[in-house]
């Protein structure tokens, strides 16, 4: 399968990349970039080496926790609960998000190796090195928007010959994203060479949201638009609960709402389902439910349970694997979270559920939103987008009118965009978009408080620049640290 080969590929990583010339000589019995980048495969595995250290060390389970933790319906247990206490970190928590600083930054250092060394190889034709290059730029784009909106203010490296880099306006990395992703979206295929690689639906996608996040509304819609208007993604039908694991469960790749997703095998598989799920559930035969919710949270009690979605998503009961009984689930974590379910796992870390970064639910729901807020309140073509996420919710089909239809007129602009968020919330439960959502749009401190009951200190807005990285770029001082660390 298209999905297994490409994670086998990706196991060619950065063993054959180095930031540094460390000698003028070229050797000749070892690979170095010297003598590496000679043929059309030296240059895809260039690129798949961009991918590893997303997957490896930064998607596999730690970002999910520090990002969901901090979201308006979650706890967390344990070392991790401090996370979802909104004071700032403790050191191990600092630690943990100082390796995800690493990962996207060798994503970075991987990507200008790849960018800088592609052009030199004679024995490809243009197009296609255009092509990979192309993909490195959207993988560096990727790795600065996750480290712009965690961090603000941060190092900007576009280049291997950069020694070191102060930290830079955030509209200044905005920019270099925005640059990328036009890159890649000129030069990409429509589709990736194999599921897992961006096509250019998946550069256009990705700067919708980049132009939603940085209020560029009418961008957002319109590059949104473009997706919609290619008819190359489709929603996936839901008529029951059990119906989404035609949308996340082990064995689906390739769907039509697939737009970008890092893959994962249970050979080279996920680690984030083991956090979410109780090992004693059929779901799983591995789980340390890391995060959990509490019976009065209000997000959840609003949440209709007619929604299949919150079916499929949240539980407070299960068919224990052992006794074969209902069960309840302990008092100390009475309701927990069952999206990503892999029920042969092999291994804690073998759970084999892709991570949909971008889906076409989302691109959807991005063009609702930007729409209504680039044209002061939602057109009716805004509210039928909104709607065939809603209706697929409810088991209707979602290109159809529906009982659950939102109506199309008596919004605001700021209804409407609270009624989008709100819908984010139900479609992207889980998903690592929720408090980013909340903190573009300005409201963490009131949903939190409202939904959790709890405040959120300033300190919190922002992980810490990571100790060694003060330490060592001379370029970023005690003086540059984000503000409480």
């Amino acid at each position: 399968m298209m999905k297994k080969q490409f994670l086998a590929i990706l196991g060619i990583c950065a063993a054959f990349v180095s930031c540094s010339k460390f000698l003028d000589e070229v050797p000749e019995d070892r690979l170095a970039t010297e003598n590496f980048y000679k043929n059309a495969e030296d240059a895809r595995s260039a690129v798949n080496a961009v991918y590893n250290p997303l997957r490896s060390g930064v998607f596999r389970g730690p970002y999910f926790l520090q990002t969901e933790i901090m979201a308006d319906y979650a706890e967390g247990r344990g070392s991790t609960s401090i996370i979802g206490e909104y004071k700032g970190l403790d050191v191990v928590n600092i630690a943990r998000v100082a390796t995800l600083w690493d990962g996207f930054y060798r994503t970075v250092r991987n990507a200008n190796i790849a960018i800088e060394n592609i052009p030199g190889i004679t024995s490809m034709g243009e197009a296609d090195k255009k092509a990979l290059i192309a993909e490195a730029r959207f993988l560096r784009a990727f790795a600065y928007y996750h480290l712009v909106r965690h961090w603000g203010k941060v190092p900007l490296y576009l280049s291997t010959q950069t020694a070191s880099s102060p930290r830079q306006p955030e509209a200044d990395v905005y920019a270099a994203i925005i640059a990328d992703l036009q890159d890649a979206e000129a030069n990409l295929p429509p589709k990736g060479a194999q599921n897992g690689r961006p096509g250019y639906w998946a550069a256009k996608a990705l700067l919708a949201e980049v132009y939603l996040t940085t209020g560029a509304f009418d961008k957002a819609r319109d590059k949104a638009d473009e997706v919609i208007a290619s008819g190359a993604f489709g929603l996936i039908n839901i008529t029951k609960a059990s119906d989404w694991n035609n949308v996340f469960g082990p064995t689906v790749n390739g769907t039509s709402e697939e737009v970008f997703y890092l893959k994962f095998s249970q050979l080279d598989g996920w680690e984030w389902p083991h956090n979410l799920l109780y090992s004693e559930t059929t779901f799983s035969p591995f789980g340390n439910y890391v995060i959990f919710s509490t019976l009065d949270n209000k997000f959840l009690n609003a949440w209709d349970p007619q929604d299949n979605r919150k079916q499929w998503d949240v539980f407070t009961e299960y068919i224990s694997r052992i006794t074969g009984l209902l069960q309840k689930l302990p008092v100390s974590t009475p309701v927990q979270f069952s999206k990503w379910r892999d029920p042969s796992a092999p291994t804690l870390t073998g759970h084999s559920n892709d991570y949909p970064f971008l889906r076409y639910a989302d691109v959807l729901l991005i063009y609702a939103e930007a729409a209504a807020m680039a044209e002061n309140g939602p057109s009716a073509k805004a509210v039928e987008q909104l709607n065939k996420i809603h209706r697929r919710a409810y088991g209707y089909p979602s290109g159809a009118p529906s009982p659950v239809d939102f109506p199309t007129a008596g919004w605001t602009q700021e209804t409407f965009r609270d009624a989008v968020l709100q819908e984010r919330a139900y479609e992207l439960f889980m998903e690592g978009k929720r408090w980013l959502d909340l903190k573009r749009t300005g409201k963490i401190k009131s949903v939190i408080k409202a939904n959790k009951g709890k405040d959120v200190q300033d300190v919190h807005l922002y992980w810490p620049i990571p100790q060694q990285e003060i330490d060592t770029n001379p370029d970023i001082t005690q003086a540059d640290q984000n503000p409480g660390y």
